[in-house]
């Protein structure tokens, strides 16, 4: 009655030459008993990805099958059942792509799909949203994390849980009915061996994972959670690449997520990495977590200000901001220099440095001490001469934090 899938994919986007390169698959019968499992790797004829994320190197799938090999055994498993997966709208996604550059158009409707995120958000309104955190609270082992036929199995003893809350048969019966009956096309079958991963593939590395499976889930708008669960993925080994960056933008767009949408979910997301980690038990946070926090919100396209905050209000006032550039790390002496137009004059903010005890220059020199920038990410002749030179930029309200208290100092930029 159902397939529980999952897939390793080489990146984020199935329509900008990204690939599945593990797929599982676990069968069950209606009351969410196993009847079947298959698993592979896959060779996807192009680079593997973020392989610190999944694990698999190139050697593992040079003797893999492609995709076109397995797509008519793949159908077979798949037609006449209803897919399950944790966030199945990504999963669905990468397999309708690779059925279609094999050539075949296939009835996977995200629709009518179940998907146990979706799932625990309803049966259980405080739930987490990663499938780690979910099998945790319902006391179900997850062993090699990131590896396909692992989290398949997890998925699949999660579906047989949450189908315990419900009577038989379930509320989504005629769904399932209905894709019953949905045609499948005629693929014909090709010879292949499944190719297994090795035993080093896979498996759950850092901090950061951990906080990750501590982050709630978001009520609104209706997809945050699916674009949530993939910047999950991404920050599962405490690393994102601006490349990772580039792709989450094409996700958001895909969801029909807005700007502004984009943005409060990744103040959300920031906010609750800081708090996660402050509740982490220790109550201290090393340089290195405070270090990796900070690049994740700056790709996400907040400040290192944004987790001071975030880690203040967690502890409480508790928090120690540290002394660094761009938060109170600069003594009055600093040389520095502005780039960019600012709301209020050039002029009162030259003055405001000059009064802290700061030394404003025209130009940038190599013996500059910091930018101020109007947006640090600024392309002006001093903001790349800064970089070339490697004198740190900071922002306009970061900047404020090194002034006296006083109201002028204090005013919006």
């Amino acid at each position: 009655m159902y397939a529980v899938i999952d897939t390793e994919t080489t990146g984020l986007l199935p329509g900008h030459r990204h690939r599945v390169i593990e797929i599982a698959v676990v069968l069950l019968d209606a009351r969410g008993r196993p009847e079947h499992e298959w698993v592979t790797l896959l060779n996807p004829q192009r680079d593997l990805g973020p392989q610190h994320i999944h694990g698999i190197l190139t050697a593992d799938v040079l003797a893999a099958p492609e995709f076109r090999d397995v797509a008519a055994h793949l159908a077979g498993l798949l037609a006449g059942r209803m897919v399950v997966g944790h966030n199945v709208e990504f999963d669905l996604g990468f397999l309708r792509a690779e059925f279609a550059r094999a050539g075949y158009a296939v009835p996977l409707i995200t629709e009518r799909a179940m998907c146990t995120m979706a799932l625990a958000g309803y049966l259980y309104p405080g739930a987490k949203r990663t499938l780690g955190a979910c099998c945790a609270a319902a006391g179900i082992p997850l062993e090699g994390w990131h590896s396909a036929l692992a989290d398949t199995r997890a998925t699949a003893l999660l579906f047989e849980r949450y189908l315990q809350a419900f009577p038989s048969p379930p509320p989504w019966q005629w769904a399932y009915e209905e894709v019953r009956r949905l045609p499948w096309p005629t693929i014909p079958a090709a010879s292949f061996t499944p190719r297994i991963r090795p035993v080093h593939a896979g498996g759950r590395h850092g901090w950061m994972s951990r906080l990750v499976d501590q982050l709630p889930r978001v009520p609104d708008p209706p997809q945050a959670n699916s674009y949530l669960a993939v910047l999950d993925t991404v920050l599962a080994d405490r690393e994102i690449t601006q490349a990772d960056a580039d792709q989450l933008v094409h996700v958001a767009t895909e969801l029909g997520l807005t700007r502004p949408q984009v943005d409060e979910l990744h103040g959300y997301y920031v906010a609750g990495l800081a708090s996660a980690l402050w509740g982490d038990g220790s109550g201290e946070v090393s340089a290195e977590q405070r270090s990796d926090l900070d690049k994740v919100a700056v790709m996400l396209g907040h400040r290192a200000s944004d987790v001071d905050a975030a880690l203040v209000a967690a502890s409480r006032g508790a928090y120690a901001v540290p002394l660094r550039p761009g938060a109170r790390g600069f003594p009055p002496g600093s040389t520095m220099v502005f780039t960019g137009d600012m709301i209020e004059p050039r002029e009162i903010w030259w003055d405001r440095a000059v009064a802290a005890g700061f030394v404003p220059q025209e130009a940038v020199r190599p013996d500059t001490d910091f930018v101020v920038a109007a947006d640090v990410d600024s392309l002006s002749v001093k903001a790349r001469v800064a970089r070339a030179y490697g004198v740190p930029i900071i922002a306009v309200e970061d900047f404020r934090r090194l002034l006296p208290a006083d109201p002028g100092a204090q005013r919006a930029s």
